[in-house]
């Protein structure tokens, strides 16, 4: 069951008003037949009142300039999602929606989710959120190598010929045993 008559909607948006609103709306009823405005009527003097065109032209900005930056990845889908009200033609469906969300994420999640050419937002986003817990990882691991002073690349053996730690184990390093050394030691 929608509501479909204008004054329904007006109504329920008007119990919702509060204080500073709420005396707006009073002022309105006295000056004017209440009865003969619209629901596109009623927001249009709700929104001039409230959120002035410079406000909106502000929130358009600031959608278009988006970056994840140091948001964490939910942080930046909720602004996202917030300032994307603002922008509808900008983003008038969901791939450029998509696009457009892809393009603000941290450069090292973008890289992962970007190749991937995924269609919808909510895609990108599921996407985005499993590639931030990797680029934890893979950060986790860079700089436990770090300090050890271990390449990330591949198994490598040292100058003690020591095996390289793996990236998820901290086992301790046992020396390796020459095969020339088991041979010659059988001879």
């Amino acid at each position: 069951m929608g509501i479909t008559e204008h004054i329904d909607r007006i109504d329920l948006a008007v119990y919702q008003l509060e204080g500073e609103a709420d005396h707006w709306w009073a002022l309105i009823r006295e000056s004017r037949d209440i009865t003969a405005i619209t629901w596109t009527q009623f927001k249009e003097l709700f929104l001039r009142k409230y959120f002035p065109n410079i406000v909106k032209q502000e929130r358009i900005r600031e959608f278009l300039n988006l970056e994840q930056g140091t948001m964490i990845v939910t942080q930046y889908v909720a602004k996202f999602k917030e300032l994307a009200h603002y922008a509808t033609r900008y983003v008038e469906n969901d791939e450029e929606k998509a696009q457009k969300f892809e393009w603000g994420l941290d450069p090292t999640i973008r890289g992962r989710v970007l190749p991937m050419r995924l269609p919808t937002f909510a895609d990108v986003v599921d996407t985005a959120l499993d590639s931030k817990w990797e680029v934890v990882d893979f950060k986790r691991i860079w700089s436990l190598r770090k300090e050890n002073n271990q390449s990330i690349v591949g198994l490598e053996r040292n100058s003690q010929r020591y095996a390289a730690l793996k990236p998820y184990s901290m086992e301790p390093q046992q020396p390796l045993q020459s095969h020339s050394t088991n041979r010659s030691s059988k001879i």
